[in-house]
């Protein structure tokens, strides 16, 4: 067997940048806190139109209905009164990612009516969205029902009214008109009326175009930091490290970041500035098109920060909290914020250590299997060759556990001098278990366990590596008839 232990075995690829010429490698942490909260998107609530058209008072007496002709057409304006807790909010125009619209009729009639409800400001593809409607007839003084449900997903919802300079207005036009099912000219009495309900059910908004005014946003993260460097009792040398927080606005609206508590396994980060308010500019967009992103870049390891002496205990979690708020300065923009759901602000921590480090205890550990061998009268030995670059001195302890029914272990141990990877010095291991034909012959696991220990930091290249290859040598007798 011939294995090439790395790195890699302790920290992950995507962490570790290898130093050249000598330099220390990097451990590069970038670790995004997810996305804000879409809280600081306008929401839109369900909204019911209800409108009981009776005939009582508007006719003056019982009216035959042709059959096809319109006999209602109407055309109002819905107003969308508030957006959540954003009173001073409005909109020109929204997208839909998600969203349904129901129409409910209720009829006394007694003929079957043919019925649109259309959202003119509203349009799918360039298509109006409407809904058209077969009411049956009234029967025995049953009324005649119909509902039905359409998916507003991807829709897009012009806000500025039939003036084209409003906000939060939408128009609408409903109509009704004796169907050509009837078999006969059916009557409209005095006493008639119908009911409509329509429904807006469950607006998500995608894009937005307005004021969406001055919003906070509470934001409460935790992510994982270093669990994963399986290093024994490390101790870093933070000369050359870099913390930092970048946070990067895809709005197109100021925002104001303010931190209220940062801590690395529940213990707080003290810092000069970073407590402040954070004003980001805006990001630019131009007819929906992100052409530039905004960005605030903190430094976490300024003079006065103790985010190094948190560091250096390789914490396992980081927690914050704070808020964002969105239009600090008010409506400067006079209606052109705009909000794109799928570009969202972020933030994220970048933590650059280099790889100058001490480390007390076992670096590694591994198993290899042997398998069963017929080998009579055996006599050699179990070899286990080891070559390292490590700039360290590293202690090897190899047991050979048989697969018997006693479970026999045979153990050895011994040390490799100190090597280098830049300039490359490999130094060598032999270690040698004496095998016999009850050693051999079940097979067996050969355990390998590499312990190191610094006298302070020592500068890794990240291209250090410890060869390890395993061979059986020996004789047996062959009976030849």
């Amino acid at each position: 067997m011939d294995d090439n232990i790395t790195w890699s075995s302790s920290i992950p690829d995507s962490l570790l940048e290898f130093g050249e010429g000598g330099e220390p490698a990097r451990m590069l942490y970038k670790i995004p806190f997810g996305e804000f909260s879409a809280d600081y998107l306008p929401t839109l609530p369900d909204t019911l139109i209800e409108e009981n058209m009776s005939m009582e008072g508007n006719l003056p007496s019982d009216v035959p209905v042709p059959l096809g002709d319109l006999f209602v057409n109407e055309t109002d304006e819905i107003i969308f009164s508030s957006f959540g807790e954003n009173s001073d909010a409005y909109l020109k125009e929204f997208s839909l990612s998600a969203g349904y619209m129901r129409l409910s009729v209720e009829s006394s009639v007694e003929g079957i009516l043919d019925m649109a409800y259309y959202l003119n400001s509203v349009t799918v593809d360039g298509v109006v969205s409407g809904i058209e409607l077969e009411v049956p007839a009234a029967q025995d003084g049953v009324n005649g029902f119909a509902t039905e449900t359409i998916d507003l997903a991807g829709s897009v919802f012009n806000l500025s009214g039939e003036n084209g300079f409003s906000e939060n207005v939408m128009t609408s036009t409903f109509t009704t008109t004796g169907s050509t099912l009837n078999t006969e000219v059916f009557y409209l009495t005095t006493t008639d009326s119908m009911l409509v309900e329509i429904e807006l059910i469950d607006l998500t908004i995608e894009t937005a175009k307005g004021y969406f005014g001055q919003v906070n946003i509470p934001f409460e993260s935790e992510v994982t930091l270093i669990d994963t460097i399986a290093i024994p009792n490390p101790v870093l040398d933070l000369e050359g490290a870099s913390a930092k927080l970048t946070i990067d606005n895809y709005i197109g609206a100021e925002l104001r970041l303010k931190f209220d508590e940062i801590s690395m396994d529940d213990q707080l980060l003290e810092h000069p500035s970073l407590f402040g308010v954070h004003d980001i500019a805006r990001a630019y967009w131009i007819d929906e098109t992100l052409i530039n992103y905004t960005s605030l870049e903190l430094d976490l390891g300024e003079t006065g920060s103790n985010i190094f002496d948190l560091i250096e205990t390789f914490p396992r979690d980081l927690a914050m909290s704070g808020s964002v708020q969105l239009n600090p300065f008010g409506d400067v923009s006079l209606g052109h914020d705009y909000i794109n759901n799928s570009y969202p602000p972020k933030l994220e921590l970048e933590l650059d250590i280099p790889l100058k480090l001490g480390l007390d205890g076992v670096v590694l550990e591994e198993e290899y299997s042997i398998d069963p061998m017929n080998f009579p009268k055996f006599d050699g030995r179990l070899l286990v060759d080891l070559t390292s670059t490590f700039p360290v001195e590293v202690l090897a302890d190899i047991d050979y556990v048989v697969n018997d029914e006693d479970g026999t272990i045979v153990s050895i141990s011994g040390n490799i001098d100190a090597g280098s990877a830049y300039p490359e010095v490999s130094q060598h291991g032999l270690l040698v278990i004496p095998l016999n034909e009850e050693t051999v012959s079940p097979g067996g696991s050969v355990y390998v366990r590499l312990t190191a220990s610094t006298d302070g930091a020592v500068t890794f290249t990240g291209y250090e590596n410890v060869r390890v290859q395993i061979r059986i040598e020996g004789t047996q007798l062959l009976e030849v008839d």
